[in-house]
């Protein structure tokens, strides 16, 4: 057996173990999944799903017959005013990069399936990318207006992911206020509406962030929180499931099924503890 494999085979044995010392109650809703980048450039990035790879995912989905809803078409269900179909998939893309348009769409548009974008609007249409991109080559681009608008053309959905992906948790109030409205404004300028979905950048969110964005006018907001979405649960705090470079079918299939739910929750406290510690120390 490959070296991968083993480690793939071993990651879900600890999943499984995770999920019988720490069940954590996932009940029928919308499982989000999240996605950052579709390229064959980046073997070695975590965040950066091949493209064979994500076209087997995809068709897994099809084939498994889960229903696929455009995250803004889910939220008349997710409020409790429309029935929620069992077993709901909703697809994002988080950071506006190029290789979404150019690698994931027609995959995306060829199996019918429409996914939510979040873009960071202060690098649309520029040659500038995320800090975490900057070293690496010119295919490392960002999409531009004209795609964003295509991407709705397709009844795709665009939403906010600040201007600057700045954490906006750790803000004060007023700048993380600029962040939301300057990058509704400019989805607003560029495509005509305003958008009503947003991703908070890198997860970083607060109760007071969460009520900056509704009074900007987004209905809903994805954290980085796992699990899924019952109806009646917090709009503002959605939570989704990443999916990663290293995830074999295997693991594809076993995260929408929840199974790595409750490691990832383990792994979100001890981070969260390990940072306590740190401030305390400081």
């Amino acid at each position: 057996m490959k070296p991968r494999l083993l480690r793939a085979s071993g990651r879900r044995a600890v999943a499984r173990l995770a999920r019988l010392l720490a069940p954590g109650g996932d009940a029928h809703g919308l499982r989000i999944l999240t996605y950052h980048r579709v390229n064959d450039h980046h073997p070695q990035d975590r965040l950066t799903v091949h493209p064979a790879a994500f076209r087997e995912q995809m068709e897994a989905l099809a084939a498994v017959g889960r229903p696929v809803l455009a995250l803004g078409d889910a939220l008349p269900a997710l409020r409790g005013a429309a029935p929620l179909p069992r077993g709901a998939i909703a697809l994002t893309f988080d950071d506006g990069y190029a290789d979404n348009f150019s690698d994931a769409l027609p995959i995306l548009d060829r199996l019918g399936f429409k996914a939510t974008f979040f873009v960071a609007t202060g690098y649309l249409g520029t040659a500038n990318t995320l800090e975490r991109y900057r070293a690496c080559c010119a295919r490392d681009g960002m999409l531009d207006w004209d795609q964003v608008r295509e991407l709705r053309a397709r009844r795709h959905e665009v939403g906010g992911h600040g201007r600057a992906h700045r954490e906006l948790g750790a803000l004060s109030p007023g700048e993380a206020a600029a962040e939301l409205e300057g990058c509704a404004a400019d989805i607003a300028s560029h495509t005509g509406e305003r958008p009503r979905l947003f991703c908070y950048p890198r997860g970083s969110e607060s109760p007071l962030v969460r009520e900056l964005a509704a009074a900007h006018g987004f209905e809903a907001a994805c954290t980085v929180y796992p699990g899924t979405n019952p109806p009646g649960g917090p709009l503002l705090a959605l939570r989704r499931t990443e999916v990663a470079a290293a995830d074999a079918i295997a693991d594809f299939r076993f995260k929408l099924e929840g199974g790595y739910d409750s490691w990832h929750r383990l792994v979100q406290r001890a981070a969260a503890v390990r940072t306590r510690l740190r401030r305390r120390t400081a």
